[in-house]
């Protein structure tokens, strides 16, 4: 042991990992050798077993429909029938037919249907199933001997239903002098699932499954359709008498082979789940655990030597490092750390120590810089937000103010009323109460100015709002929507000389909150787009120096030297953009669309999740509201 504590850690673990690697490769080959000559005989015994009682009761059914087939086949009063043409003679007759057969029906599961359809157009079902064989008739026509279809959908009251349809050619006996002349064919109508997969199947035994594959590549069950897609590629690929490969079908492993069923030209998929296969190891699994608990004690001692030289001293590094984080980013470095076991724990010690005394005093001057330096950011995006806001209010107060004097003028004073009603509720809106509201009590202000606004402009324009119920209870920041509307008035319907539209959209897609104002007014040129579009697109601070607006570079030029971009018309715009990016970061702002002589379109995304540093207040307090 003293030796092993002078080598390193990785020459340590080498030795380590070289005995239990020694010991593991004996269990496994061990247990290898025993387990594999059981599965797999037992795979071989288990799956012939189960997959001749299978083909056994599906012969047994094939059987039985071959033979419904046959007995109709030769009953004259069926060829009878089949050559009969005259309709009151027919319809008499379908009730003896009736009568056949239900009664050949009857005590057979999985029959669903049988037609008969004459070469003279006489037609029979007893179910409704004439049309759906119709379908096969020419490959039933051509066929030689009994016909057998793939799997097949068909409805039958009402329910889709997994079928066969097995079909014979019906040949005159001779007693009008046509003998071996066609006359028509019968066709079986079989449930598949209740015909073949019925619950007295080997299907229900413990961990067995079967797939029935048609000549198609069609699957019954359709359950796991790619799993028995893959598996019957890859036993397609390999040669034998009956190979057969390990694989997962619906996530449970297990030997799965793959067997010709040629009455019904299908193929049969077998799945036996390894549990089912590895049924009589419980001895071998025993033996297996007592070799691992006897591995386990000879290997304690190399184990009990590894934690000493190894692992205690990494649990002493991390007791001293969790000491130090619950006393604090700074830590008294009058207790040196002590590691030893192996060489490069004493190394790590002693550089630890030299280090953690070096970043104690660096750590203090970093805490009290940073701590400044946030407190300032904060202080600064609280007043840019204020100060955004402050643009937003005189500027309409004053266009709506000189409204009211207009209309006072000209049609007296009740006019005046609503308006001052409408004017003090909005006003009342906008300087009282949280920074966060509902988006319906931002509507309802949006609402007032647009009442006030339709007044001044005499109907010059409509307004209709397309709003999610869901959207109605977003919290966004108050006086975000009233900019929009007021630019899309002003900037867009004023100057419009025919009445134009308005529309308010808002709904929630992915968790964010869409909103959108569009109008159909005058619009912007391109090229005073693409500079409403570069301003809105620039990461400048919220306020320059000494309190000048964003939009306003020094001496006239922008950052970069580029000539200054056509200013936002009405300042709102820019506001609305620069309070979503002060809440929001890259997540926010607004997407500005137009386009001359046909309207713009201003677009929000305001993500519906707690204000990021920057915001107005706390979003879930009008949440709550």
């Amino acid at each position: 042991m003293g030796v092993l504590k002078k080598l390193k850690i990785k020459t340590q673990i080498m030795i380590a990992v070289a005995c239990v690697l020694a010991v593991m490769l004996l269990i496994i080959y061990s247990l290898y050798e025993q387990t594999s000559r059981i599965v797999i005989r037992n795979n071989s015994q288990y799956t012939e077993e189960l997959v001749r009682k299978f083909k056994l009761g599906m012969s047994q059914k094939v059987d039985e429909v071959g033979q419904i087939m046959l007995n109709l086949g030769f009953d004259p009063f069926l060829q009878q029938y089949l050559t009969q043409v005259n309709p009151g003679l027919l319809y008499e007759m379908s009730k003896e037919l009736d009568r056949k057969i239900i009664s050949l029906k009857a005590g057979r599961q999985g029959i669903e249907d049988i037609v008969l359809i004459g070469a003279r157009g006489t037609k029979y079902s007893l179910n409704g199933g004439i049309e759906y064989v119709r379908g096969l008739e020419s490959e039933i026509v051509d066929s030689d001997g009994v016909y057998v279809s793939g799997l097949q959908k068909f409805s039958y009251s009402g329910t889709l239903q997994n079928v066969m349809v097995f079909a014979q050619n019906v040949y005159s006996d001779g007693t009008d002098g046509s003998a071996d002349k066609r006359i028509g064919y019968i066709a079986v109508i079989a449930n598949v699932e209740t015909m073949f997969f019925a619950s007295d199947t080997p299907q229900s035994e413990l961990g067995a499954g079967f797939y029935l594959i048609d000549r198609n590549g069609r699957t019954f069950p359709g359950t796991h359709a790619s799993d028995i897609a893959r598996n019957v590629d890859a036993l397609a690929r390999m040669s034998g008498e009956q190979p057969a490969v390990k694989d997962s079908i619906g996530g449970i492993k297990g030997s799965v082979q793959l067997h010709p069923l040629p009455a019904i030209r299908s193929s049969l998929l077998s799945f036996i789940p390894e549990e089912a296969l590895l049924a009589e190891l419980n001895k071998v699994r025993t033996q297996s655990v007592f070799i691992v608990l006897f591995a386990l004690i000879l290997m304690a001692l190399p184990f009990a030597m590894i934690i000493n030289n190894i692992v205690h001293p990494i649990q002493v590094l991390v007791k001293f490092i969790n000491s130090m984080k619950s006393g604090g980013a700074i830590r008294e470095t009058k207790n040196d750390l002590t590691l030893e076991g192996n060489l490069e724990m004493k190394v790590v010690a002693e550089k630890l120590n030299g280090m953690l005394n070096e970043l104690n005093s660096l750590a203090r001057k970093l805490v009290e810089t940073t701590t400044h330096l946030l407190e300032a950011e904060i202080e600064k995006e609280k007043a840019a937000s204020a100060y955004l806001r402050s643009q937003i209010n005189p500027h309409f107060l004053y266009n709506t103010l000189e409204s009211i004097k207009g209309v006072a003028l000209e049609l007296g004073a009740d006019r005046v009323v609503e308006m001052t009603k409408a004017l003090g509720k909005l006003f009342h809106y906008s300087i009282k109460g949280p920074g966060w509201v509902t988006l319906d009590r931002e509507l309802a202000a949006v609402q007032s100015y647009v009442f006030l606004q339709s007044i001044r402009f005499e109907d010059r324009f409509e307004v209709s709002y397309e709003l999610d119920e869901e959207a109605l209870k977003a919290p966004v920041m108050k006086m975000i929507l009233q900019p929009l509307v007021e630019n899309a008035i002003f900037h867009g319907l004023e100057p419009k000389t025919t009445p134009g539209r308005l529309l308010i959209s808002a709904r929630v897609m992915d968790d964010v909150l869409v909103l959108a104002v569009v109008d159909d007014g005058v619009g912007v040129e391109a090229e005073k787009l693409a500079g409403i579009r570069r301003q809105l697109a620039e990461r400048t601070p919220p306020l320059g120096r000494g309190g000048q607006e964003p939009d306003a570079p020094p001496e006239g030029l922008e950052r970069g030297g580029r000539e200054p971009a056509a200013p936002i018309e009405g300042l709102g715009v820019l506001n609305v953009h620069n309070r979503l990016r002060l809440a929001y970061g890259e997540d926010g702002g607004l997407v500005f669309d137009s386009e001359a002589g046909r309207g713009t379109r201003i677009v929000l995304h305001i993500p519906l999740h707690a204000a990021q540093t920057g915001g107005d207040i706390d979003v879930q307090s009008a949440s709550r509201r």
